[in-house]
């Protein structure tokens, strides 16, 4: 089902626009930007007309984007110092490990709107398929997806390593 492949592939790229955060910046930071994924989600969820949100989830996001925004004010550099308020956007790594974190939110919030609109397609209906099989498919579309470029680029160190296990393990 189209809904369920999408699902899986923004899934996957979420995942890896995480850790590429991760791999840019300190967790911390990271962790403090995906805090703000509810935003996204449910801008995404009213543009698409799957939800109307009310005064009471208007607030709670407002006190999400306060919180996130106080946060990363507060953002220590890489150095243990505090970062001013205005030099966070003239840190080009800073800026653009921002940008990926967000596209992460996005990703989620993407495969959270495909895989509510595969629960509304007749083949998604919870009596054919539950949470823990739509999850198991969205993984396995990320494997099917990933598994040929972690080939391609990590091929060689992967063989080496397997040659080692297997000769480690002669002398076991």
């Amino acid at each position: 089902h189209t809904q369920l492949l999408l699902a899986g592939v923004y899934f996957t790229f979420g995942f890896v626009l995480t850790n590429a955060g991760f791999k840019m910046g300190s967790a911390s930071f990271v962790e403090t930007l995906k805090a703000a994924e509810p935003i996204s989600s449910a801008g995404v969820a009213v543009f698409y007309k799957l939800e109307q949100l009310g005064r009471e989830e208007v607030a709670s996001l407002g006190g999400i984007v306060v919180g996130v925004a106080m946060s990363t004010l507060g953002h220590r550099s890489s150095h243990g110092k505090l970062s001013r308020g205005n030099d966070w956007a003239s840190s080009p790594n800073l800026l653009r490990n921002s940008l990926v974190v967000l596209a992460a939110n996005l990703c989620f919030s993407f495969r959270g709107l495909h895989q509510k609109l595969f629960r509304r397609a007749p083949q998604g209906s919870p009596s054919l398929v539950d949470d823990l099989n739509i999850q198991l498919r969205m993984q396995q579309i990320g494997v099917l997806l990933l598994i040929a470029p972690t080939l391609f680029l990590n091929g060689i160190e992967l063989s080496m390593n397997l040659r080692d296990i297997g000769s480690i393990l002669q002398y076991c």
